[in-house]
């Protein structure tokens, strides 16, 4: 009965640090989605590019795969040029593997536009990004977003 007990209470201990690990990534993951969506609004291009992993892709929306950190670039620059318009984003549901070393983010895009004469509009979207774990450091490593509409 002792070993039984001892095996209980070992399964709450695991399942309980697990729950603990997986609040502070997700907590992590979020902050890293400040960050990013901050470095995209100061159209800091450096910074933008800076979360993604060296090996991750990007799939814009009207516009080809981006599979180097090169292309990758190019996206923000390019997105990052209009001076017209201010892009912001922000999580809406973040889920982690089993493993602790993968994670995939939903979430919500903003785009605010200025017409020829000034006009303000506003377009939303939406976006998913994977995330990886190495060396105790989340990575985007795959990152697809596009407009409602």
């Amino acid at each position: 009965m002792k070993i039984c007990t001892t095996v209980v209470v070992l399964m709450f201990v695991s399942l309980a640090a697990a729950q603990a690990n997986g609040g502070a990534d997700e907590s992590a993951i979020r902050k890293l989605d400040q960050a990013w969506s901050k470095a995209v609004q100061d159209r800091n291009v450096d910074q933008a590019v800076s979360f993604y992993a060296p090996d991750a892709s990007v799939l814009p929306f009207n516009a080809p795969i981006a599979n180097t950190p090169e292309q990758i670039r190019a996206i923000w620059q390019h997105l990052l040029s209009d001076q017209n318009t201010t892009i912001s984003f922000g999580p809406s549901k973040i889920e982690l593997s089993k493993s602790g070393d993968m994670a995939y983010d939903l979430g919500w895009v903003e785009l605010k536009t200025k017409d020829a004469q000034g006009n303000p509009a506003t377009e939303r979207g939406k976006y998913v990004v994977v995330w990886r774990k190495r060396n105790g450091q989340w990575k985007a490593v795959a990152d697809i977003f596009n407009t409602d509409k």
